[in-house]
């Protein structure tokens, strides 16, 4: 099922590999996506005012997913959530879950899954 509109869908995952696929699914989903290395390269970017889908790795060097939620929060821009990790210990779980995160999708990333999330986070945005 295509979406009616074209929404952005931001995706910050240090894996190259990862960005490159996710992005790939979410473009054949119909939906546009953009792809960023870091939490801070997508705060440079100033594409986070206009994402509709923030779809971001837990654990990155430098800052990891839950500090880039919270810095978007601190600056006033409520993007619905989705987190994905490779390693979905017991802690990461208890930070994702008292974050505002929607939800935490483990890796391999299941791509009716992804498909779900989005569409559940761009009905909220």
């Amino acid at each position: 099922m295509q979406p009616l509109s074209i929404e952005l869908v931001s995706i910050v995952d240090d894996d190259p590999f990862v960005r490159a696929a996710t992005s790939s699914l979410v473009r054949s989903l119909g939906w546009e996506a953009r792809e960023f290395a870091s939490g801070p390269a997508f705060l440079a970017s100033g594409t986070a005012a206009h994402t509709h889908c923030l779809v971001c790795d837990v654990q990155m060097p430098a800052m990891d997913g839950i500090e880039l939620l919270d810095r978007l929060l601190g600056q006033g821009i409520h993007v619905p959530t989705l987190f994905i990790t490779a390693l979905a210990s017991a802690r990461v779980r208890e930070r994702v879950q008292a974050s505002t995160a929607l939800c935490l999708i483990e890796k391999p990333i299941d791509a009716r899954e992804l498909q779900a999330w989005i569409g559940c986070a761009l009905r909220r945005g």
